[in-house]
């Protein structure tokens, strides 16, 4: 299993680790986000679990929508290309200079609906790296049934644009 020395006693969220981290989908500085929490799970590989709650919901009440869907996908396999960058660095994760990346390319295949009452499973793995590079391959399943397989191209982007102020 990959680890980093930070987290070897007790496992941290990746997202937990990255400074200034609004996001929506796994920023822990955002209140009314979905706080998507990721983790080593082997070599290049990572794991999350969520609990969709009911306003999570699609035009159907007992399906997540798929937009919720794609963004957990996407922001566990861009931290997980993050934390990698970190490590492939020799650096503790989240430590300074930031190391940032950003979505170039989701591609999500929906298989099934995904049940909004089960706890829902994604398994991230790194198929690819560059020096800015990193392309993933993720699995989002619930009650052991693959609901979305999706690939997550994520490339670096410099610091500022972190820290940007907002238009």
């Amino acid at each position: 299993m990959r680890r980093d020395p930070e987290s070897a006693a007790r496992p941290i969220a990746f997202q937990d680790r990255l400074p200034h981290n609004h996001c929506f989908g796994c920023g822990p500085n955002n209140p009314h986000g979905l706080r998507v929490k990721s983790y080593w799970a082997g070599e290049d590989q990572s794991v999350a679990n969520f609990t969709p709650l009911p306003h999570h919901c699609a035009g159907p009440k007992h399906f997540v929508n798929g937009g919720i869907l794609a963004t957990l996908i996407d922001c566990h396999c861009v931290c997980t290309a993050m934390a990698a960058a970190y490590l492939d660095a020799g650096r503790e994760i989240g430590s300074p200079p930031g190391l940032h990346y950003a979505t170039a390319r989701l591609e999500t295949g929906y298989r099934r609906p995904t049940p909004i009452d089960a706890e829902l499973a994604l398994q991230a793995r790194i198929v690819a790296r560059t020096e800015t590079t990193y392309v993933l391959s993720c699995e989002l399943s619930a009650r052991g049934k693959t609901c979305v397989s999706a690939r997550v191209e994520a490339i670096r982007v410099p610091e500022s644009w972190i820290l940007a102020p907002r238009a």
